[in-house]
This record gives C-alpha cells, sequence and structure tokens, in this order.
C-alpha cells in the first residue's frame, strides 16, 4: 500500500495583480497555509508528499520568500517531500532550485530527470518540464510498466489535452495524453498546472488521474482551489482512493447585483450582510441608480472595505440617472455653484458614452457635498 499527500501550484512570490491594499496580505497567506498541507500529511501518516510543480511563481524569487519557504520544510523533518519543477519555476541553469539553501534539505527529492524512484511499495516517474512551451507529451517518457511489480505513481505538470475546465486561463501550452495510464500501466497520474482540483476516469471509468489545484485559491475566477489530495492506493491495479482536504484560508465569492431604484441599496446592504465573513468580495453593478442615491452607494462600497480583505467593484454597466427635468435646478445660494450645477446636469443628459458619463457623475457628486457644505 501507499498513501501520499498530493499538493501543486503554490505559486509563492505571485504578485496577486489587481487585488489592491490586499495584494500582500494574500502572499503571506499563501506561505502560511504550507503548513495545512504538511500538517495534513503528518496527521494522515503519509509515505510522502508529492509537489507537483509551481513551488515558486518564478525562478528569479527573492531569497526572502524562499527561506520562508525552506523553513517551513525544516519544520516537518520526517515527511519525504518529492518535488517536480513545473514551468514557472522550471529546471535550467537559472532554477531556484539550484541555490545551495536546497541542497541543504535532507528529506527534500527534487526531480531533474525522467529517472524512476523507488519509495516503499511504489515507483514514481517524474516527467521534467524542459521547456515553457511544447507540443510533445510530456508524460512520453514513463515506461510501460503493465509487468513490472509496485504501484506506479506518474508525476507531472501540465493539461490534459481536451479536459481544459476554463480554457481562457488554462491554455493547452505544456500536453498531456490522458491515455498515457492505459498505455503505460501506471496506477496513478499526478498533476500540477491547474488551480482547480479536478479528477479524470481512464477508459476503463477509474479515476487515475488528477489535479490537486492550488493549496490556496489565487483569484476570483477559480473554482474547487484551496486543497490538497490524499491518495490511498492498496496495491497495484487498484482503485486509488482521493480524498480532497481543505487547505485555504481566504474565502472568495462573485457576485452580480442589478440596482434597479434606490430600494436596492437596501438589498444590496443585506447581501453585504450575508458575506461579512467572506475575506474577498467582486461585485458587479448594472442596471439603474438615480443620481441622488449615488453618494449613499458610495458610502455603503467604503464601509464594505473596511468589512472585507478586499473589495472590488465594477460598475461599468451601472447608470446613473438624472432627473428628466432640470427647471427646479438646487439653489446652493452661490450663483458660480448653481450654474456650474445646471451645467453638469445638461452635460450628463446628452453624453451616452460610459466613461465621460462617469466623469461627469463624480463631478456632480462632488459638487452636491461641497455645495451642502456652503449652505451649512
Amino acid at each position: 500500500m501507499v498513501r501520499f499527500i498530493q499538493t501543486s501550484d503554490w505559486q509563492i512570490g505571485m504578485k496577486g495583480g489587481g487585488l489592491g491594499e490586499a495584494g500582500p496580505i494574500v502572499r503571506e497567506i499563501r506561505i502560511e497555509s504550507i503548513h495545512n498541507v504538511l500538517k495534513s500529511a503528518q496527521e494522515q501518516k503519509v509515505d510522502f508528499v508529492l509537489l507537483c510543480g509551481d513551488i515558486f511563481e518564478h525562478n528569479m524569487i527573492s531569497q526572502e520568500d524562499v527561506k520562508k519557504v525552506v523553513t517551513i520544510f525544516n519544520q516537518y523533518p520526517d515527511i519525504p517531500l518529492y518535488l517536480l519543477p513545473g514551468n514557472h519555476d522550471i529546471i535550467g541553469a537559472d532554477s531556484v532550485y539550484n541555490r545551495e539553501i536546497f541542497q541543504r534539505i535532507k528529506h527534500l527529492t527534487i526531480f531533474r530527470t525522467s529517472g524512476s524512484v523507488e519509495v516503499g511499495d511504489a515507483i514514481l516517474h517524474p516527467c521534467p518540464v524542459l521547456s515553457k512551451f511544447t507540443t510533445q507529451d510530456l508524460t512520453g517518457t514513463i515506461p510501460v510498466v503493465c509487468k513490472v511489480d509496485g504501484i506506479h505513481i506518474g508525476i507531472a505538470h501540465g493539461s490534459l489535452v481536451g479536459q481544459s475546465p476554463v480554457p481562457n486561463w488554462e491554455e493547452i501550452d505544456l500536453p498531456i495524453d490522458s491515455s498515457c495510464v492505459v498505455r503505460t500501466g501506471i496506477d496513478y497520474l499526478a498533476l500540477g498546472h491547474w488551480h482547480s482540483h479536478r479528477t479524470f476516469e481512464d477508459s476503463t471509468g477509474i479515476a487515475r488521474i488528477a489535479y490537486s489545484g492550488t493549496h490556496e485559491q489565487t483569484n476570483y475566477g477559480e473554482d474547487n482551489a484551496g486543497h490538497c489530495l490524499l491518495v490511498q492506493i492498496d496495491g497495484k491495479g487498484d482503485t486509488p482512493k482521493i480524498v480532497p482536504i481543505k487547505t485555504g484560508q481566504l474565502t472568495w465569492v462573485s457576485m452580480e447585483f442589478e440596482m434597479k431604484d434606490s430600494s436596492s441599496l437596501i438589498e444590496l446592504e443585506k447581501y453585504f450582510e450575508s458575506i461579512k465573513g467572506i475575506n474577498m468580495v467582486r461585485l458587479v453593478l448594472y442596471g439603474e441608480l438615480p443620481l441622488v442615491s449615488k453618494k449613499e452607494l458610495n458610502n455603503l462600497l467604503e464601509f464594505q472595505t473596511t468589512v472585507h480583505k478586499n473589495l472590488r467593484v465594477k460598475s461599468d454597466a451601472l447608470n446613473i440617472t438624472v432627473p428628466p427635468s432640470l427647471e427646479t435646478p438646487p439653489d446652493f445660494g452661490d450663483p458660480t455653484l448653481n450654474q456650474t450645477e445646471i451645467h453638469l446636469e445638461q452635460l450628463l443628459a446628452n453624453e451616452i458614452d460610459p466613461r465621460k458619463r462617469r466623469i461627469i457623475i463624480e463631478a456632480l457628486t462632488h459638487l452636491q457635498r461641497f455645495g451642502k457644505g456652503v449652505e451649512g
């Protein structure tokens, strides 16, 4: 029997683009969550841990981040680690794994070639990534082992041809032929590269191929992320038992919300109340909202930035409406302010370009705020 933890795509050192002030927090939490992976290995009393690529975002990673990861590795010295570099931390002359610090980790094995490695009852067959782009099946180096004793496990980093769940962010740049399991007779194929957990059946209907996904969700578009896998294979030819274990700390939600009138603000506030425990929130606003309610919306969103680690709001499709008649403009008690108000509302009434409308609306909002201050 063999029992192991599978993990991949930690992407330590990622910038977290688009997350704003939450970027540094997300980067640190990704490092902290490594503990959740290795603690799971400890608790499940596994034989080893497979790291299936892209542990680091790139080979020019800072030594400070490298030391943070190595420090965690050294806190679990009794857990054998087998690491396959991916396309981000690719093996080569400038590989991060060439640094002296990695040579001193006694319980870490870095796969640099396709040579098989025996670990107890298991034989590991690594498939190193030697180029960021290739048209050749990465598992082509795995030998035929149908009649060879032992539990055979392939380890690769790439995309199963024809199975990509989200084509726009997981391009087939490192092809893997799912038929390799039947062709070679291996018992299991552990994969990295996709950030979501996925399992795939072979031609006999048995799930022998799996992506663990990233240990900590990377962005809003990812589903079923934030796991490692506990895999147990009782003997050669037996069905693998694959159990996802939650390792991610951050919670994410993406929501589209239609604004119909000022009463929609009440519904939006109720929605925020229902997700107050969520860390990372992406909100898309669309529909219509009266100009007089714009300030209230701004205040609501400003407060929510203090509730969540990250709040991203997209309002390109939200139309801020103005009163149809401008016959009785508000009186700020100042002729210049009054004329400016009339001019801006006339511009807004005639403008159809969404980007320019947003600029005019912001100007009106600030003017009304300033005008009320003058009145006071």
